[in-house]
């Protein structure tokens, strides 16, 4: 299923989507889900972001993850609303949707 939704992805997108910013960046230790406070997930967090034309996130599946819902949610959540992409272009040089998968290890937190 995962591979298919990748695979429609790459075929309506020639280019892209790219990052503005590098997204591992957008995560600080602040953003680190008060719920798993004294916890270590297990590993990083793996998601499929959908970039629309105008550059935005519009959807995000996680594809691998940390071993900790929390940190996954709050993954999507940050990813959805700071990420910032050129978008996708098709044969033609359109702008379109694409997707681009990401990998995230989060910053450990304070204290």
């Amino acid at each position: 299923m995962i591979g298919l939704a990748i695979a429609a992805m790459a075929a309506a997108a020639v280019e892209g989507p790219t990052p503005k910013a590098n997204p591992k960046a957008l995560i600080s230790p602040e953003d680190y889900p008060a719920s798993l406070a004294g916890r270590r997930p297990s590993g990083p967090v793996s998601v499929l972001l959908t970039v629309g034309p105008i550059g935005r996130v519009t959807h995000c599946q996680i594809l691998r993850s940390s071993g900790a819902a929390a940190l996954d949610a709050a993954t999507c959540r940050l990813m959805v609303s700071r990420a910032r992409f050129e978008p996708a272009h098709d044969a033609k040089g359109a702008a379109t949707q694409g997707g681009i998968a990401i990998t995230m290890a989060w910053p450990r937190p304070k204290g």
